[in-house]
């Protein structure tokens, strides 16, 4: 199992060498996409890291990963810069970074194409696909928009909602 540390620098790490901003906030969203998607390609007990998001307002949240970047820059709407990584040099960095956390070709193709994907949205586009999404809205049940909450989005709950995404998408193509 690998550290929601490391996995979240090569998040950014990758952002950024694909000349996409990243913002704490925006990290927050591509960590769950990434660990989402993971699930699906690789099956649903195969995690990145151990952590479950929390259905916060702006979407799914992991505290420990809010917490280490929030004192980074003064808004969590800022962009995060290479040195808030680990890396002086992006590149650099990130093979560091793959080589110690021992991806896989198939992984390395997984992770990248979802940052890819989703790293060209901006972090308001990432919100509104969160909030439209079955995981975080169950998990927020009947609360208000702006109300407070630590409820876990569970594994099970995202790999559920993304898998039937990717068979329904399977079938129509089928069609």
């Amino acid at each position: 199992m690998r550290s929601i540390y490391d996995i979240a620098r090569y998040i950014g790490l990758g952002l950024l060498s694909k000349g996409y901003s990243v913002s704490p906030l925006k990290l927050q969203k591509l960590l769950y996409y990434v660990q989402s998607w993971y699930m699906v390609f690789f099956g649903a007990e195969h995690t990145l890291f151990k952590e479950a998001p929390e259905a916060w307002v702006n979407g799914p949240v992991y505290p420990q990963i809010f917490h280490k970047y929030k004192a980074c820059v003064s808004n969590m709407c800022d962009h995060l810069k290479p040195e808030h990584f680990d890396a002086q040099d992006v590149i650099d960095g990130l093979q560091e970074l793959t080589s110690s956390l021992e991806f896989t070709d198939e992984e390395i193709r997984c992770i990248d194409s979802i940052i890819t994907l989703y790293g060209a949205k901006s972090q308001n586009q990432l919100i509104l696909m969160t909030h439209s999404e079955s995981p975080w809205v169950e998990a927020r049940g009947d609360l208000l928009p702006i109300e407070r909450s630590s409820h876990v989005i569970t594994h099970q709950s995202m790999y559920t909602y993304y898998n039937d995404r990717r068979q329904r998408r399977i079938a129509k193509q089928n069609d």
